[in-house]
């Protein structure tokens, strides 16, 4: 599979570039970086992995004020002990044309792989081959994306929604990930009340698997609020809610029901005191009972945790703090170490049933970037459960560009 994936990026590769040389363009910029992740876990085999990425970007010169852009990626990853492979991570081409439909209106237009993500940081954040569309004006913004990930390599991707999308990983005749159609509308209202950003949107996710496997559907809908409240202090705030529809014709099963999610987050900056930044997040997501199904979004969500915890049947709550405490310093090196301490506790999304606590991760985090192109870090945290025994967990990162 590994020569197949390397023979693939190169044609789609070396076919860009032939198109790309032939039509010209005004700017090229080019690089690659590296990057490497240790994970470990306590009284279990450590797991690393490297990728590596090369890309260019190709801007044509177009009339006006009106620019575009050819972004080409490839990813070479491997999993120690496990497996390699190459991968196309995006092809992308973009333009912005400002003044099209209107003198105050900026519309953009995206198509190819992409990244496809929900403004509200609650549904997805994937990868996928689409197009997207969006238009903006100063007082409202509108935009539409779809996209298909039946086409992406399974081991580059991490849509995880059904059983069948565990068996089909671990089936090694099976090389594409799994086949989600995803459909985003937002309109987005900057500063509509008292400076505040409102948000309004939905996506619908539809199960593209064949025959007899389990499907499983899944529509959302999302009101996001966020904006300045004090100098320095931002927040921002999700509720959603959405419905899933489960089928399994080999089982005779079809079922359906509500999910509901919400998040809320603070961002507090202070720069005076050694570019302090504290960040506290609070998570719901519904869990399977007689009133609703469990939140099932198409990825999980990124949370300061190492420990793995799924957003269903979830109320979390999490508070960071961060610093760079030689900012001052007249050392380039020491202006750019920064240190991290966080906690976050876990209950079931009932808080008042019995036995809802599940426990508190604790920990920290050194990163150090000594230059604009390399940089690391190191994250520690140990989880105290409720029952049972202590789990350390860490995570070793390094990067480099070139």
């Amino acid at each position: 599979m590994m020569k197949s994936s390397v023979r693939l990026l190169f044609t789609a590769l070396l076919t860009a570039g032939m198109l790309l040389t032939a039509y010209g363009a005004h700017a090229l910029d080019a690089g690659g970086r590296l990057r490497a992740q240790g994970d470990f876990e306590q009284d279990e085999d450590p797991r690393g992995q490297f990728t590596l990425n090369a890309w260019a970007r190709l801007f044509p010169e177009l009339q006006g004020d009106a620019t575009a852009e050819l972004l080409i990626e490839g990813t070479i990853l491997y999993v120690v002990d496990d497996f390699a492979a190459a991968d196309l991570e995006y092809f992308t081409a973009r333009a912005t044309l400002p003044g099209r439909l209107g003198d105050q209106s900026v519309l953009g237009l995206r198509g190819g792989r992409y990244q496809l993500t929900d403004s509200g940081g609650l549904v997805v954040d994937h990868r996928a081959d689409g197009v997207s569309l969006s238009l903006d004006y100063p007082r409202i913004g509108l935009r539409l994306a779809g996209g298909y990930t039946g086409l992406l390599l399974k081991q580059n991707a991490s849509i995880r929604m059904s059983a069948e999308d565990l068996t089909d990983l671990l089936d090694e005749q099976t090389t594409t990930a799994s086949p989600r159609l995803i459909a985003l509308f937002e309109l987005s209202f900057p500063e509509l009340v008292l400076r505040q950003n409102v948000l309004l949107g939905g996506v619908a996710q539809f199960d593209r698997q064949s025959g007899d496997e389990d499907l499983i559907d899944t529509q959302y809908a999302y009101l996001g609020l966020n904006g300045r409240l004090f100098p320095g202090f931002y927040y921002d705030t999700v509720g959603l809610a959405g419905g899933v529809q489960y089928t399994d014709d080999a089982l005779d099963i079809d079922t359906s029901g509500i999910m509901l999610a919400a998040s809320h987050r603070f961002l507090i900056f202070m720069d005076a005191l050694a570019n302090s930044v504290v960040s506290m997040r609070a998570l719901y997501a519904s869990a399977d009972d007689d009133d609703f199904k469990a939140f099932m979004p198409i990825t999980q969500p990124d949370l300061v945790t190492l420990s793995p915890i799924v957003a269903a049947d979830l109320l979390f709550g999490s508070l960071e703090y961060s610093l760079r405490p030689f900012s001052g310093a007249d050392s380039q090196v020491l202006q750019n170490i920064g240190l991290a301490a966080y906690g976050a506790a876990v209950f079931d999304a009932d808080p008042t049933g019995d036995d809802s606590y599940r426990g508190t991760e604790a920990g920290g985090r050194i990163s150090l970037r000594p230059f604009s192109d390399i940089g690391g870090s190191v994250q520690v945290g140990a989880f105290v459960p409720d029952k049972g025994d202590t789990t350390v967990y860490g995570r070793i990162e390094f990067s480099t560009s070139f």
